[in-house]
Formats: structure tokens, sequence, C-alpha cells
């Protein structure tokens, strides 16, 4: 797209770009030592069709509205001298020869010469010994991995979505088939997780299995089992599950956590909001921009002096809107834009459409967070995975509300994919734990047919909505489901990247430093390409942090 277009109000131009990939697409030795003993010595961007920027006025409002240095092994380096020193005074002086008069002696006695000490041979026999002794030993425990830790026969698993009482059905089954194994489930709690997990599992004392979030395998890079050809092959596993789900989950080492449920970013909506108004629900982003601009006939948003008593949609901020990093990687995949190297037209379309609507006056920080307001019926419109109905039922379990297919951008043919973008929780199998293949089997175990039916009808009665399944093929019943079936429809053309929220990794983890960076940005956008580079090179520090490739 040349840079003097501009996004036309009936006509937005996506570029004829692929999008980027997602990322996830040394034998050691033992060294010979030998001892001498030395005695003194982003794209082309097609003009016809972008997400639309328009010049909106102000409306009047209530409120003001990595890389890791690469390091090489440092060894400890003594440089020792021959100097003058007072301990050189004090060595002996080198012996001088003996001499013996034996005419005194009887005939046939030999002359007694004493024998030159052999103290200093016999201490370096027994270093080089001790040495020699260490390093077979050194070797041994290298050749044999890890050391397993845990107690053999116990699983111990830690969650963090939901309680014991949805998984203990399943878990006394796998047991009465496993008389030999026990399995606990632990449920943490969501504050610090992440730290809470990594530090668990430096020390010693990690669980068998724990969850972990779509986006952090490369966080636990090291601390995560391959799951064994003899548990499920790769092809089986490929077979199994949706195609971002193999690419998620998937390392260099080989396929490290198994999915008991998929969710994704989908539009929920107020449909007491809509039949008031009217309305239907928007299914391009431009239908979506008309349905909530102030100054329009029949808005979704409502504003009385200055004020917004109704929001049309949760989009424009970053203070109080619930995923939106969500929201600007899915924005970022429609656009055919690179989330990782920012350098192009398409990437600052993004930004500058997603912050178009605070100027709107759609949306402003004197709001609750979007979720809360959703809940509370004054927003028409909001984004979050479908795991949030359940916080939306608790919050207000009188509000009507349904799920419905993301916008997408005008497609070139009616063949182009409609995108959505992925977020979920996994399981993992902690590298050293001496359970390892039990604990892949009862993983697998879980994520059977019969057992995954068993596990939503836990979590409708539970927490009273089901989750979309892991397997494509067990989805064909929500097609027509309120809440996860927009999920559904989209989700083998899904696609994911680093930008998550709510996924309680804590300041140092990749989630919520590239959330602090993308944030920095909107916050003060103009649409500059200084700012675009700027954001650019602080998103690969942090990719580079975790040696995730740079695609």
């Amino acid at each position: 797209m040349n840079n003097t277009a501009v996004m036309q109000d009936k006509n937005p131009v996506i570029p004829h770009t692929e999008p980027p990939p997602h990322p996830t697409d040394a034998k050691v030795g033992v060294p010979n030592i030998s001892e001498k003993v030395r005695d003194n010595s982003p794209a082309e961007v097609n003009p016809r069709k972008h997400y639309q920027v328009e010049e909106v006025k102000e409306p009047l409002s209530d409120s003001s509205g990595v890389a890791d240095s690469q390091q090489g092994d440092v060894g400890l380096q003594v440089n020792i001298s021959q100097s003058n020193s007072p301990m050189a005074a004090m060595s002996p002086e080198p012996s001088q020869s003996i001499k013996t008069d034996s005419s005194n002696l009887p005939p046939g006695t030999m002359p007694f010469i004493p024998h030159k000490k052999r103290i200093k041979p016999l201490i370096i026999l027994i270093i080089v010994a001790l040495l020699g002794l260490l390093l077979f030993v050194a070797f041994r425990l290298r050749s044999s991995g890890p050391i397993l830790l845990g107690k053999k026969g116990e699983i111990l698993w830690w969650g963090i979505q939901h309680d014991e009482s949805v998984y203990k059905p399943l878990i006394e089954e796998f047991e009465r088939q496993h008389p030999n194994v026990k399995v606990v489930y632990q449920k943490q709690s969501t504050k610090d997780y992440r730290e809470r997990l990594t530090n668990a599992l430096a020390a010693g004392r990690g669980p068998d299995i724990f969850e972990i979030h779509s986006t952090w395998p490369y966080m636990f890079k090291n601390d995560l089992a391959s799951l064994p050809a003899s548990v499920m092959s790769q092809e089986e596993y490929t077979q199994s599950f949706y195609p971002v789900i193999v690419s998620n989950l998937s390392l260099q080492q080989g396929i490290v956590a198994i999915p008991l449920e998929y969710d994704a970013l989908t539009l929920f909506i107020n449909e007491d909001i809509f039949a008031t108004a009217i309305q239907k629900p928007p299914e391009t982003w431009n239908e979506l921009k008309d349905l909530v601009d102030g100054s329009k006939k029949g808005s979704l948003t409502i504003r009385q002096g200055g004020k917004i008593i109704q929001s049309g949609v949760a989009l424009g901020d970053t203070v109080n809107i619930d995923h939106w990093p969500e929201i600007i990687g899915l924005m970022m995949f429609q656009n055919r834009a690179n989330p990782a190297r920012l350098s192009t037209e398409s990437e600052s379309q993004v930004l500058s459409f997603y912050n178009q609507f605070k100027r709107m006056g759609v949306w402003n920080n004197t709001l609750p967070a979007s979720t809360i307001a959703f809940s509370r019926g004054n927003v028409a419109m909001y984004f979050g995975p479908t795991s949030r109905a359940r916080d939306i039922a608790a919050e207000n379990s009188n509000l009507k509300f349904r799920t419905v297919k993301l916008p997408q951008l005008p497609k070139d043919k009616p063949t182009d994919p409609d995108y959505s973008y992925a977020t979920y929780w996994a399981q993992g199998v902690w590298e050293r734990s001496q359970n390892k293949e039990t604990a892949w089997e009862f993983l697998k175990y879980l994520t059977e047919r019969d057992s995954l039916e068993k596990l939503n009808d836990s979590l409708r009665e539970t927490e009273g909505y089901p989750r979309a399944f892991p397997r494509p093929e067990m989805n064909i019943q929500f097609r027509d489901d309120l809440v996860v079936g927009s999920v559904v429809a989209l989700a083998l053309d899904a696609k994911s990247w680093y930008l998550a929220d709510n996924t309680f990794d804590g300041p140092t983890g990749i989630n919520s430093q590239l959330k602090s960076a993308y944030e920095e940005t909107l916050k003060t956008w103009g649409g500059g390409i200084a700012q675009l580079k700027t954001l650019s090179q602080a998103v690969q520090e942090i990719l580079l942090k975790y040696s995730i490739p740079l695609r």
C-alpha cells in the first residue's frame, strides 16, 4: 500500500502477503584431560484492502481520555610464575652427592647409602587417580541423564483452571485400571502461578504434570518432557488435534504438551441491546465500526453530556480492556502483518485502527474493566475467549448473551480463510519426573473421546458451560452452541502468537513483557515508522530471551 493511501470507509484493503508463520514451525562430550608432571617447568501491501482509519473528531468526554548475550563458559585462570618470593627462598637446595668411608667396614659389608624421599611422586599418583575417578563418576551420571525426582507411582498434578471435582471421576477410573498408580490433583492459585511453578521445578520439588498456557512451551523448554512415541506417535497427535495446537505445543525436541480443551478469542454480544436497536451482529470490521459510531443513527454507543452511558464495543484502550493483546494479535494476522517484525504499513494500520475507537468516543478509561462492564449490561460487544462465559454469568446470571464469529476484513475471493486467534491451556510432563511414562499415559487417557465427553459433562455441571474439544471431529455437536459454536466454526484456520492476556505469567513472563511493550507504543501512537522500529526492537529482544526464532 502506498504510504499516502487512506482507508476508505466502505472499501478496506488487505495486502496480498501471507501471514507470518508461528515461531514454533549438542552432543555433550567429556573433555580429555592429560596431566603432565614437570620438574620445575513484513511485506508488499495491496492498496485495495486494509483496516480503515478515518479522521474523527474528538467527542466531548468526562475524562482525559531480547537478546540474551551469548556467553561462553569462562574457566578459572591462574598464572604461576617463577619468582623470588619468600616461599622460593625456603625451598631446599638440590641434594649433593653423598660420600662414605668404607675403609673401616668389615670385609663383605656394603656401605649404607640413604635413599631420596619419594613422597612427591606418590602424592601426584594419588591426585591423578582421584581425578580419574571423579571423571568416571561424572561421565556415568551424565550418561544416565538427569536424576529423576518425585514419588514412584504417585503422579502429582498442578492445575489452574478447574477444581478437583471436574477431574475426580476420570482420576478414579484411571486408578482403578492402574492399581499401582495414584494421581493427586492440586488446584493452584492464579497469583504468580508461572513464577511459583518455575521455582518449584528449579528446586526439584516440581509436579509430575503441570498446566501451561499455549504460549509457554519456550519458557519451559528445559523442564518439559517430550511425548514418547510409545504413548502417542507424532502422526497420531497431528491427526487428533487442531493444526494450531500441533504448532503451539511442538518444540525442536518434539511434542511437549497435550490439551484437554480448546479455546480462542470470540465476540460476545448483548442480545437485549441488539434487539432494542434492531441491529444484527457485524460480519466485517467496517460493519462493526459503523454500528458503534455515535454520530450515526441507531448507533450502539450512547453518550449523554459527554459521558458514555452505553459503549458499543470495548476497543481502543489498554488500561481497562481485557484481552486487548489477543485483539491486536488477531488484527495483525488478518491484515497480513508480522507482530514480531514491525516495519511496514500493514503493522501501522493495525495500531491506528485499534486506537481509532478511543478517538471516536466509544470507550475511555473511566469505565470498569471490559469483562465487568459487559457483565453489567453496559457494553453491546465484548471480545474474549469462551472461558469468560463462566465469569460473565457469575457476575450477572440474568444477562442474555451469546457469541458470534469474529469480524473479518473483506476477501479477495470466497475461499479466503476467516482467521481467529487461539488462546488455551494444556498439560505438560516434567522432564525430571520418575513417573514420566505413566504421566503421559494418564494424559493420553484423558484425551480419549469418552474421557473428553465425561470431562465436558463435569464442566457443564460445575461451571455451567462446556469447552470446545481439542479434537475437531468431536465439535460437530457444538456447531449451533450459543457460546462455543463461534469458536468451533473458525478453529481450523486459527492462528496464535505470544500476545495473550490473563495468563498469570508474572512481570517477567513473555506475555506480560510483550503486553508492556505494545502498551507503551499504543499510549503514544502517532503512526510514525520510528515508533514501529522502537517497538520492533523491544519485541525481538523479548523473544530472543527465550530463544524464540524470529520469523
